[in-house]
């Protein structure tokens, strides 16, 4: 149907669209505005008033809090005194009720045990048991982890179609992960160390699934919990399933049952701080080097390098030697490493560990020892490593400070140590659900005043939200004891929790003067915001390990007392090995090597040079150097110092180089279109220039949605936006309550390609920006930030955590960043495709647009060596070398530095889950890139101008970018004229 106004003309609807929704908005907050100057003190039509619009908050925390009374913490605290019956129920992995068809399931027998085997990703299992008698139950596995990509097995258990809490959605089962074999070189004695590269220091070792049956407890991922996860069961018949889209495994058996607490010191025969007793062993010393562990259960968690100092064992001034485990590596609870030594004759021993924990100020972290997977005594259920910044030994001892001795047989032994929360876990726990509420009524608060209060209004949110001062002073309370706990467990008061304290007399001065608190609300967030990051540094576990000593009670442990004069010995090596040493070449292949330049941080370019060295040059006998190189590429190749490859190229520096004829067409080569089916159907649009390809991509990075499921939740919002139009829908109701959405991408040349646009013209000569559809796209764009007052910049990760911006349109490893540091809100948040714009045959479009950094191969080579630079290039780009790459990478960054690789197989090598790779993989495919012209960056530069100019100076959008347009034509021009190219030849 037509309307008057606009006739057939699509962006018309949808600006009359926009145009009815902003008055609906108007409109929806009439009475809401009206409280705002109220006074409910007055008379009672003011406190209806009042009433009326407390319902939208009073919404928002009955969301809030149905989301938290979901949590482990309030199931752990609701069943604390339920019986806990001393009595075991087994369930057999072959005796289920039902496996879904994609489980791939069969029945086999591994290392001699009989189990179901789960052999695809996406599983779903259910079992029926029976429970004799009702009450609180933990869970124990025996499951062995099948080769697969995942770092972890994640699975979901649900009980009687249920799930008890949220933490039962993401119970992790980790893997063993041991050092390649491939990692170590041997002497002429047949003593093995670390491979060395040309230069004399030791390649990275490599970690590799270490495939073995293993035996555990459902543990809680959060790290605030050092005992198992419980679960509750009533008499009668029970179902349980599990269901997993991120893991390969077999199941043995589930057994419900009760785990005992480890045995006091007084109860087991096995230690003793008795000297006399331990006496009667002698001679005995065993030493572990941290290093050289048997294995660990994290692919994080792998040998690192101290040069610090002479002490670490070995020692090295100017080499790099890994020579220590753990530190930044080792910090999350559950994580464990084990070594493997040998008793020669039974006998009584003690444990000194050389470490260091110089993270957690004023704390300390915690260490779990288990002696052939058992936990010795309590005593060694939480051994405390305090913060120094100097090497120092910790042995297990009792509450009275006596070392912990322990017996062991004669033969192999394992000693383990697992990271936990200790003492601080419960306060964590506390703190967890503080902030979670903090937040809640900060949202809450902003419904009322918005971000930017009017210090002349009186917005009485305290009379708003129902119990808001009573609870606030219940928080200052809790703060205070909390802080005052963690004072007493480190011994000192000081600064470490000065963000409790912080927060507590915030909430006093809102309590004493509640008319304050809108005036407060910046302060409030920025408050909760330094908590929030103060329990994320606190609650991990950090640990350097060097070594290990296993000794009888006659001998002492290896000082740390460090000498002067060897310690001036060893920094004076380290400055005169800083003359000689070239630490931007990582390896050495000779002059007639190629010369690979890296554009990475030094950590990333050595993973890049360990994979060529070892497989690479292994393989094809061509000999490479590669150079950490951090710009000047095109200064460097135009006076002819530049490389023969660069990897990690971006922007637009290959159109930049290639139009100055320094690279080469990579389309010339045979196997070029085999080659580029690896990658999205679009992306070498970013490498093309002429007819002709100068590069391959590496990574490609784009934007998707993320959202806050609870935050739209309390809105009355089930899924996300699927379209523009539906996002604009969505903003009256989320800015009614002063939230917002925020952009941080290109949202012009995504609304461009969803509309079937390009920025120019067939031939390249001139923009399109002169066309009714790019003006009407600039005007839809521009429009979200004068029609609805989005944001330019902001806080992008603190916006989100905060649930202030519940949408926020953005890269894709925005993932990685929320994941790692927001554990807070796990479970209350997902991504989806970016918006898109519905098409003439009922289709909707979620196209956009991306980054990459490629591969580039320069012109200078001969023939003979550009056939070797591309046999290089192509193997770096192959799915192998890419997933071992991005595996190698989030090994040594944590799930923060999971790549973003441009390899489609290789992604789904990555430790995504299948649901997660296969919408990354969708938005990949919807991707369309703009082509490049040498005067690109002129074009960027006026649009973002002509943006400025509507946004900040209330130009017309239209005549602004026409205007713009011309300045851009008027440079496209000129470049090509600069550049020597007839624009008549062009195509």
């Amino acid at each position: 149907m037509k309307n008057k106004l606009f006739g057939d003309n699509k962006f018309g609807n949808r600006l009359l669209m926009r145009s009815l929704s902003l008055l609906l908005a108007l409109c929806m907050m009439v009475p809401f505005v009206g409280t705002v100057y109220a006074d409910s003190d007055t008379s009672e039509e003011e406190d209806t008033s009042t009433s009326t619009t407390t319902v939208a908050e009073t919404s928002a925390q009955a969301i809030d809090d149905a989301s938290r009374a979901n949590s482990y913490s309030t199931f752990y605290d609701n069943h604390a005194d339920d019986p806990r019956p001393d009595t075991e129920i087994v369930i057999n992995g072959v005796d289920y009720d039902s496996v879904s068809e994609e489980s791939e399931a069969y029945v086999d027998t591994i290392d001699g045990v009989e189990a179901l085997v789960l052999s695809a990703e996406e599983a779903e299992v259910s079992y029926s048991f029976s429970v004799s008698e009702a009450g609180i139950y933990n869970v124990e596995i025996m499951y062995y982890a099948l080769a697969s990509t995942a770092n972890d097995i994640e699975i979901a258990f649900y009980i009687d179609g249920e799930l008890q809490y949220s933490t039962a959605e993401r119970i992790l089962l980790s893997k063993l992960w041991a050092i390649s074999e491939d990692s170590y070189e041997y002497d002429e004695d047949g003593n093995r160390s670390f491979r060395t590269d040309a230069t004399g220091n030791q390649v990275r070792p490599t970690l590799e699934e270490s495939l073995s049956w293993q035996t555990t407890t459902f543990e809680d991922t959060d790290g605030l919990y050092n005992d198992a996860l419980e679960f509750y069961l009533t008499e009668g018949e029970h179902t349980i399933t599990i269901v997993s889209d991120k893991a390969r495994f077999a199941i043995s058996y589930l057994k419900f049952f009760n785990e005992e607490e480890p045995q006091s010191l007084t109860e087991v025969d096995t230690v003793t701080t008795d000297e006399s007793v331990a006496s009667e062993s002698t001679g005995i010393y065993i030493l572990l080097e941290g290093e050289d562990c048997t294995y660990t259960s994290d692919v994080t968690l792998y040998p690192t390098q101290d040069r610090s100092t002479y002490l670490t064992s070995p020692a090295a001034s100017s080499k790099q030697v890994y020579n220590t485990i753990g530190s930044e590596t080792w910090k999350d609870s559950g994580m464990e490493v084990t070594w493997t030594f040998t008793m020669e004759e039974a006998g009584w021993v003690k444990i000194g560990i050389r470490g260091i924990q110089d993270e957690m100020r004023g704390l300390f972290s915690n260490r779990t020892i288990y002696i052939d997977g058992e936990i010795p005594c309590e005593e060694a259920e939480a051994v405390k490593f305090y913060y120094s910044n100097s090497w120092s030994v910790t042995t297990p001892t009792d509450d009275d400070g006596n070392t912990l001795y322990f017996y062991l047989e004669a033969g192999e032994h394992t000693l383990t140590l697992e990271a936990v929360p200790g003492d601080i876990g419960e306060i964590m726990r506390e703190l967890d659900d503080l902030v979670y509420y903090l937040n809640s009524y900060y949202r809450q608060i902003l419904m009322i005043t918005g971000s930017d209060p009017d210090d002349y209004t009186d917005y009485m949110v305290h009379k708003q939200i129902p119990n808001l001062l009573e609870d606030f002073q219940t928080y200052a309370d809790e703060l205070r004891a909390l802080k005052a706990k963690i004072e007493d467990i480190a011994g000192t008061s000081g600064t470490e929790a000065v963000s409790l304290e912080t927060m507590a007399q915030l909430l006093d001065k809102m309590i004493d003067r509640p008319d304050d608190i809108p005036a407060k609300l910046s302060q409030f967030k920025d408050d909760v915001t330094a908590l929030s990051q103060w329990m994320t540094d606190y609650r991990s576990q950090y640990l350097e390990v060097d070594f290990i000593e296993i000794t009888s009670a006659d001998i002492e442990f290896t000082s740390t007392k460090e000498s002067f004069f060897k310690s001036l010995s060893f920094s004076w090596d380290q400055f005169i090995a800083s003359f000689f040493e070239d630490y931007n070449n990582l390896s050495t292949g000779g002059e007639d090597a190629l010369e690979v330049w890296v554009s990475l941080g030094r950590d990333q370019a050595q993973i890049v040079k360990e994979l060529i060295d070892s497989y690479f040059v292994e393989e094809t006998g061509i000999a490479v150097n590669v150079s950490l190189v951090q710009g000047g590429i095109i200064e460097a190749t135009l006076a002819g110092k530049g490389p023969d490859v660069a990897l990690f190229v971006g922007g637009d520096l290959p159109l930049q180089l290639a139009i100055r004829e320094c690279l080469v067409d990579v389309s010339q080569f045979d196997d070029y279109e085999e080659v580029i089916e690896r990658f999205s159907d679009n992306v070498m649009t970013l490498y093309t220039y002429g007819g002709e390809v100068f590069g391959l991509p590496i990574s490609q990075t784009f934007s998707m949605m993320f959202y806050r499921t609870d935050v739209l939740e309390s809105f009355g919002f089930d899924e996300p936006p699927e379209t523009w139009d539906e996002l604009i829908e969505m903003l009256p109701t989320i800015q009614r309550s002063y939230m917002g959405v925020g952009f941080n991408f290109d949202a012009y040349a995504t609304f461009m390609v969803q509309n079937g646009m390009d920025y120019y013209n067939e031939n390249k000569t001139a923009t399109t920006f002169d066309n009714i559809t790019s003006v009407e796209c600039f005007e839809m764009w521009t429009e979200f930030y004068t029609l609805y007052s989005f944001e330019q910049t902001f806080d992008q990760f603190s916006r989100f955590r905060t649930g202030e911006y519940p949408i926020i349109i953005t890269g894709y490893t925005f993932y990685n960043q929320v994941y790692t540091a927001a554990p807070e809100i796990r479970g209350l948040w997902d991504f989806a495709l970016v918006p898109g714009t519905v098409q003439e045959d009922g289709t909707i479009s979620h196209a956009t647009t991306s980054t990459s950094n490629g591969a580039i191969i320069f012109s200078k080579l001969s023939q003979e060596q550009r056939e070797d630079a591309w046999e290089l290039i192509k193997w770096f780009t192959s799915s192998d070398i890419q997933a071992q790459y991005g595996r190698s990478i989030e090994a040594l960054l944590g799930p923060m530095g999971r790549f973003d690789t441009a390899n489609q197989e290789a992604l789904t090598q990555l430790s995504w889950s299948k649901s997660e790779y296969s919408l990354i993989l969708e938005q990949m495919n919807a991707t369309v890139e703009m082509r490049l012209i040498p005067a690109t960056y002129i074009v960027t530069r006026n649009i973002t101008n002509a943006f400025r100019e509507v946004v900040n100076n209330y130009a017309n959008p239209r005549d602004t970018l026409l205007w713009y347009n011309r300045d851009i034509n008027d440079e496209i021009t000129r470049k090509y004229e600069e550049l020597g190219i007839d624009i008549s030849t062009l195509e």
